[in-house]
């Protein structure tokens, strides 16, 4: 069975999140279209470099590891698939972007390379700033036939309520979803992720919280505390 896309390929999304502006082509909300537009910021190897596992990892979420872990041990080559059939995340997006402000991009078709076996998507993307310094933002990844595939929140660790924006953020509704256990995994792991970050001085990713269909995990990284960045990533699996 194909599923859509790599978790390789999704991640590259990550990489948009630093490129993306408060000011996009289209309202609040408007994730919910399914007409294609011209999205915001590129996809650069320098960018995704920084949040994108090694491709020597084995591609299984069973290597997953259990424990915090620098994203060179991460696995890669994982496929993501739509969360439910005919599931948008419509009505959860439009709630988040106008509960932070955040204005999202028109959909863009996203072909990744021309020449690989990963089917072209829809992406879109969108962030605001708390305070002028600091940033927030979203992209999310639809299949072609408009079913959600994942959804990746980024705040700056000194953005004012990055906390409950990553909460907001891991209690997406998707089918089977438990929003409030994704909630407490967030509490929990945070403060481990913090600490292997501290430690490692290099991207560091949490492990896995399942509910469903779904994954989630939780990445910090930059060049330092005081210019650390999250990422967390909710995404549909073959099973």
């Amino acid at each position: 069975m194909k599923i859509p896309h790599t978790l390789a390929a999704a991640l590259a999304v990550c990489a948009l999140l630093t490129a993306c502006s408060s000011h996009a082509a289209s309202s609040p909300g408007s994730a919910s279209s399914t007409s294609p537009g011209p999205g915001e910021g590129e996809v650069t190897p320098s960018a995704t470099a920084a949040i994108t596992p090694s491709t020597t990892a084995t591609a299984d979420l069973d290597d997953w590891p259990t424990e915090p872990a620098t994203a060179d041990k991460l696995p890669t080559g994982i496929h993501s698939a739509a969360f439910a059939h005919g599931y948008t995340g419509a009505a959860f997006l439009d709630r988040l972007t106008k509960r932070w402000n955040i204005t999202m991009s028109a959909r863009k078709k996203n072909d990744f390379k021309a020449n690989d076996a990963w089917p072209a998507v829809w992406i879109s993307s969108g962030s605001t700033h708390p305070t002028p310094d600091t940033k927030v933002s979203i992209a999310v990844v639809w299949s072609l036939g408009g079913d959600l595939e994942s959804l990746t929140c980024t705040a700056d660790r000194k953005a004012a309520d990055h906390p409950e924006f990553l909460r907001q953020c891991a209690e997406l509704d998707h089918p089977g979803a438990h929003p409030q256990a994704a909630a407490n995994w967030l509490q929990r792991t945070t403060p481990a992720v913090d600490k292997a970050f501290a430690q490692a001085n290099k991207p560091v990713g949490s492990a896995l919280h399942r509910s469903g269909r779904a994954a989630t995990y939780l990445q910090e990284y930059g060049t330092g505390e005081d210019t650390a960045t999250y990422a967390l990533r909710v995404f549909g699996t073959a099973s």
